[in-house]
């Protein structure tokens, strides 16, 4: 990378319509540095056993992937913004109960399904990965931030609580690209708002989430991103 070549904050996103919904906001909010957004296919939280041990190697993991193909270095990136919708997995055991139909039926303080032992086994595991990834500041000295969705990105963005269809939720992230992208700054107004932020600082934010059947609540720490400024090569205060 030359010297004059901006470095790279790099967003994991979950899928391609939180890529959608952000990416071109992003980059116009932050046109000092090359922002990249690299979709990991799904949720590592559920895909793989994350503890406190292998957390770290967990994130370089597909950091190394998004280096290789592009055959970058790692000391062209500047942060790594890891994205996750909550899904409601951490509320309480007793809270996931039998009923509803073949899919999770999502309710205000619980969740309704026909898998219960599966479902809290999802839920356990995530728990355990969010905790994890949530105390790191750095991986491989790399700044690293990890924020959440609740329950998802189109409940935060739109206030859809119920499920959609893949085509919906391209639908929705085409409309929040469109509406944002000329005037990205309202959109750092409304994820900073009362409406949809979760208030207090990055561990306390993480510790709200977590509690309860708080991650089935409407709400979002990535607001605190924005208190990172991108050309100070540090970590975000937790």
């Amino acid at each position: 990378m030359s010297p004059n070549t901006k470095k790279i904050i790099l967003f994991l996103v979950e899928g391609s319509t939180d890529s959608t919904s952000l990416g071109v906001v992003m980059s116009r909010l932050l046109e000092n540095a090359d922002v990249r957004f690299y979709i990991l296919g799904g949720d590592i939280c559920y895909r793989y056993h994350i503890t406190d041990d292998n957390a770290e190697r967990s994130v370089m993991r597909f950091v190394n992937g998004f280096l290789q193909r592009y055959r970058l270095k790692k000391s062209d990136l500047l942060q790594i913004v890891h994205i996750i919708d909550t899904d409601g997995a951490f509320i309480p055991p007793e809270r996931v109960i039998f009923g509803g139909k073949e899919h999770a039926t999502y309710k205000e303080t619980s969740i309704e399904t026909l898998s219960v032992d599966s479902l809290r086994s999802r839920n356990e595991m995530k728990t355990l990965a969010a905790k994890s990834l949530s105390k790191l500041s750095h991986v491989e000295k790399i700044p690293y931030a990890f924020y959440y969705f609740s329950r998802n990105i189109e409940h935060v963005l739109h206030n859809r609580a119920d499920s959609l269809s893949s085509r919906e939720k391209r639908y929705f992230s085409e409309l929040f690209e469109n509406t944002y992208v000329e005037h990205p700054e309202e959109f750092v107004q409304f994820i900073c708002s009362r409406e949809v932020a979760v208030r207090g600082s990055y561990s306390k934010t993480w510790e709200y989430i977590l509690r309860g059947s708080n991650s089935l609540k409407r709400g979002s720490n990535f607001g605190l991103f924005f208190n990172w400024k991108p050309n100070r090569e540090e970590s975000p205060k937790k």
